[in-house]
């Protein structure tokens, strides 16, 4: 993949980025990656989204509801037409046995470039962010990322595990 490459809103996409290095490495931290695979099959969400969230924390920004919805309109055309169809295609193959295995992990492949196209277009929409610091980044990630939850699940009654304490754990010890 190209390193950079104009956004649909003509800003440059940096695809190597630290938003793109922090959800590598958070998401390979035991138990984040399935509970972010849960929250997004039990709510929509769209992880990146969530990652998203959790990367302004480290960074001690808090996100307002309105801004968490303009970074989620931002990639929505991406996530929708592109990411979302190819896990659709990967899922379905996995269903049909190791016949189709080979393309399958192409598929991934695909997926896993097209994830991170979306997080380059979350990581220039970042620079437009402004900045309310917070002292505690450790607050701001558990705000930011229950906000998004929140968001999502609306006026729906979520049990404790829904509430992405494994991911927000992990992004607090990674912010230190």
């Amino acid at each position: 993949m190209a390193e950079n490459a104009p956004g649909s809103d003509g800003r440059e996409l940096h695809y190597e980025n630290e938003f793109w290095r922090f959800s590598l490495s958070v998401y390979s931290q035991d138990g984040v990656a399935n509970e972010c695979l849960s929250l997004q099959e039990a709510l929509g969400l769209d992880v990146n989204i969530l990652l998203f969230c959790a990367w302004l924390g480290t960074r001690g920004v808090v996100l307002r509801r309105e801004l968490i919805e303009a970074a989620s309109q931002a990639t929505a055309c991406w996530h929708d037409n592109i990411v979302r169809p190819l896990r659709r295609v990967r899922q379905h193959l996995k269903t049909q046995g190791d016949i189709f295995a080979s393309l399958r992990t192409r598929i991934k492949a695909l997926e896993l470039e097209a994830e991170q196209v979306e997080q380059a277009m979350l990581f220039a929409y970042a620079r437009g962010i402004p900045e309310p610091v917070s002292k505690r980044r450790a607050d701001a990630i558990a705000q930011n990322v229950g906000e998004y939850i929140a968001m999502k699940a609306g006026s729906m009654s979520l049990p404790h595990q829904f509430a992405a304490q494994v991911l927000i754990r992990t992004a607090q010890r990674m912010s230190l």
